[in-house]
Protein backbone atom coordinates (compact mmCIF):
# COMPACT_ATOMS: atom_id res chain seq x y z
CA UNK A 1 0.00 0.00 0.00
CA UNK A 2 3.15 2.82 0.90
CA UNK A 3 3.64 2.66 -2.88
CA UNK A 4 -0.11 3.30 -3.68
CA UNK A 5 -0.08 6.14 -1.08
CA UNK A 6 2.76 7.48 -2.67
CA UNK A 7 1.55 7.62 -6.37
CA UNK A 8 -1.52 9.44 -4.61
CA UNK A 9 0.65 12.08 -2.74
CA UNK A 10 2.76 12.49 -6.21
CA UNK A 11 -0.73 13.21 -8.10
CA UNK A 12 -1.90 15.70 -5.41
CA UNK A 13 1.30 17.49 -6.30
CA UNK A 14 0.69 17.29 -10.10
CA UNK A 15 -3.11 18.40 -8.77
CA UNK A 16 -2.13 21.40 -6.90
CA UNK A 17 0.89 22.70 -8.96
CA UNK A 18 -1.77 23.02 -12.02
CA UNK A 19 -4.89 24.07 -9.36
CA UNK A 20 -6.23 21.28 -10.58
CA UNK A 21 -9.03 22.08 -7.80
CA UNK A 22 -11.23 19.15 -9.15
CA UNK A 23 -8.18 16.61 -8.86
CA UNK A 24 -7.56 18.00 -5.29
CA UNK A 25 -10.84 17.05 -4.52
CA UNK A 26 -10.71 13.78 -6.07
CA UNK A 27 -7.79 12.30 -4.26
CA UNK A 28 -9.15 13.89 -0.64
CA UNK A 29 -10.96 12.32 1.94
CA UNK A 30 -14.78 13.77 2.28
CA UNK A 31 -13.55 14.93 5.96
CA UNK A 32 -10.18 15.88 5.39
CA UNK A 33 -8.09 18.11 7.44
CA UNK A 34 -5.52 20.27 5.40
CA UNK A 35 -3.15 22.50 7.78
CA UNK A 36 -0.71 24.39 5.34
CA UNK A 37 1.87 26.62 7.59
CA UNK A 38 0.06 30.07 7.05
CA UNK A 39 -3.24 27.80 8.41
CA UNK A 40 -1.38 26.71 11.28
CA UNK A 41 -0.29 30.26 12.38
CA UNK A 42 -3.85 31.71 12.02
CA UNK A 43 -5.54 28.99 13.58
CA UNK A 44 -7.17 27.63 10.61
CA UNK A 45 -7.77 24.67 9.28
CA UNK A 46 -9.28 23.65 5.63
CA UNK A 47 -12.17 21.15 6.30
CA UNK A 48 -13.42 18.39 3.82
CA UNK A 49 -13.99 19.14 -0.04
CA UNK A 50 -15.21 22.95 0.52
CA UNK A 51 -12.19 23.31 2.22
CA UNK A 52 -9.88 22.24 -0.39
CA UNK A 53 -11.46 24.07 -2.59
CA UNK A 54 -11.12 27.29 -0.38
CA UNK A 55 -7.46 26.22 0.46
CA UNK A 56 -6.76 26.76 -3.62
CA UNK A 57 -8.56 30.31 -3.82
CA UNK A 58 -6.92 31.68 -0.36
CA UNK A 59 -3.62 30.61 -2.08
CA UNK A 60 -4.05 32.17 -5.06
CA UNK A 61 -5.66 35.04 -3.64
CA UNK A 62 -2.34 35.30 -1.76
CA UNK A 63 0.25 34.66 -4.41
CA UNK A 64 1.16 35.28 -7.99
CA UNK A 65 3.02 31.74 -8.29
CA UNK A 66 3.24 29.10 -5.90
CA UNK A 67 4.25 25.49 -6.67
CA UNK A 68 5.92 22.61 -4.56
CA UNK A 69 8.21 20.45 -6.21
CA UNK A 70 8.50 17.02 -4.49
CA UNK A 71 11.87 15.99 -3.87
CA UNK A 72 11.68 12.93 -1.72
CA UNK A 73 8.92 10.40 -0.67
CA UNK A 74 9.37 8.59 2.57
CA UNK A 75 6.13 6.12 3.26
CA UNK A 76 5.45 3.96 5.99
CA UNK A 77 2.13 2.52 6.98
CA UNK A 78 -0.68 5.08 6.24
CA UNK A 79 1.45 8.26 5.80
CA UNK A 80 3.76 9.91 3.27
CA UNK A 81 6.25 12.69 4.42
CA UNK A 82 7.39 14.58 1.63
CA UNK A 83 10.67 16.99 1.38
CA UNK A 84 10.01 19.58 -1.33
CA UNK A 85 11.14 23.15 -2.38
CA UNK A 86 8.69 25.64 -2.07
CA UNK A 87 9.02 28.40 -5.22
CA UNK A 88 6.52 31.32 -4.63
CA UNK A 89 5.77 34.71 -5.59
CA UNK A 90 3.59 37.29 -3.67
CA UNK A 91 1.42 39.87 -4.97
CA UNK A 92 3.45 41.50 -2.83
CA UNK A 93 6.87 41.26 -4.58
CA UNK A 94 7.66 38.91 -1.82
CA UNK A 95 10.09 35.53 -2.80
CA UNK A 96 9.92 32.25 -1.27
CA UNK A 97 12.84 29.70 -2.17
CA UNK A 98 12.91 27.05 0.63
CA UNK A 99 12.81 23.43 1.32
CA UNK A 100 9.45 22.09 3.88
CA UNK A 101 8.16 18.72 4.85
CA UNK A 102 4.28 17.68 4.55
CA UNK A 103 2.97 14.60 6.43
CA UNK A 104 -0.09 12.67 4.14
CA UNK A 105 -1.91 10.87 6.13
CA UNK A 106 -4.23 8.19 3.46
CA UNK A 107 -7.06 6.17 3.96
CA UNK A 108 -8.50 3.15 1.45
CA UNK A 109 -6.64 5.22 -1.18
CA UNK A 110 -7.40 9.06 0.01
CA UNK A 111 -5.93 11.62 1.66
CA UNK A 112 -7.55 12.25 5.21
CA UNK A 113 -4.96 14.87 6.14
CA UNK A 114 -2.00 17.13 4.95
CA UNK A 115 0.17 19.05 7.98
CA UNK A 116 3.05 21.13 6.43
CA UNK A 117 5.66 22.11 8.01
CA UNK A 118 8.80 24.88 7.59
CA UNK A 119 11.36 22.73 9.44
CA UNK A 120 11.37 19.37 6.72
CA UNK A 121 12.90 16.96 9.57
CA UNK A 122 9.49 17.30 11.42
CA UNK A 123 7.91 15.67 8.06
CA UNK A 124 10.54 12.98 8.32
CA UNK A 125 9.18 11.96 11.94
CA UNK A 126 6.11 11.05 11.40
CA UNK A 127 7.14 8.05 9.54
CA UNK A 128 9.92 7.42 11.35
CA UNK A 129 9.46 4.16 12.94
CA UNK A 130 9.12 4.44 16.95
CA UNK A 131 11.02 3.04 19.29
Amino acid sequence: MSQENVEIVRRSFEAFNTRDVDGLVNLSAEECEWLPLRAQLEGIVYRGHEGVRQFVSDMDEDWESFRIDPLEFHARRDRVAVLGQVLALGHSGVQIDSIAGFVFELDQGRIRRITSHSDPERALEAVRPSE
